[in-house]
């Protein structure tokens, strides 16, 4: 029987299950927060020691990374960065997909029964008051 799994040539190289980016994210964010809370000195706060919270923190900014990048690759949040960081001129030209709206389709009219009530009945008497106006005349 032969193997049917399909070849992904777009996929990312991964070790572990994770994107090369990814697996140096959650080993430095490892190595960088223990080595911060071997050498610090205790910060007492409140009877509790400041170090192993931050610690912990910086230990977790790697897998936040990978799960905040798991469905995209990392020149995907290269481009959203540069969109954001880098300052760009839009110099407004024809519109890149000209066929989205669609054209001669019969429409479904969405009307206010109440509204439409209301306004015949309105018209009603205005129609009344304008022929009783020019009668006399």
């Amino acid at each position: 029987m032969e193997d049917q799994t399909p070849l992904n040539l777009e996929d990312s190289p991964k070790l572990f299950g994770l994107r090369y980016d990814q697996l140096i994210a959650c080993l430095g964010s490892l190595i960088v927060s223990t080595q911060l809370y071997s050498w610090l000195s205790p910060v007492p706060f409140m009877g509790h020691d400041l170090r192993l919270d931050v610690a912990i923190f910086l230990g977790l900014l790697g897998p936040a990374y990978c799960l905040f990048t798991l469905n995209h690759t990392t020149g995907h949040w290269e481009g959203i960065m540069n969109f954001y960081m880098s300052s760009q001129v839009y110099i407004p030209g024809p519109d890149p997909n000209p066929v989205r709206f669609l054209k001669d389709e019969k429409l479904p009219e969405f009307i206010d029964q109440d509204l439409d009530d209301s306004l015949e009945i309105e018209v009603n008497a205005f129609i009344e008051k304008s022929a009783l106006i020019e009668e006399p005349a």
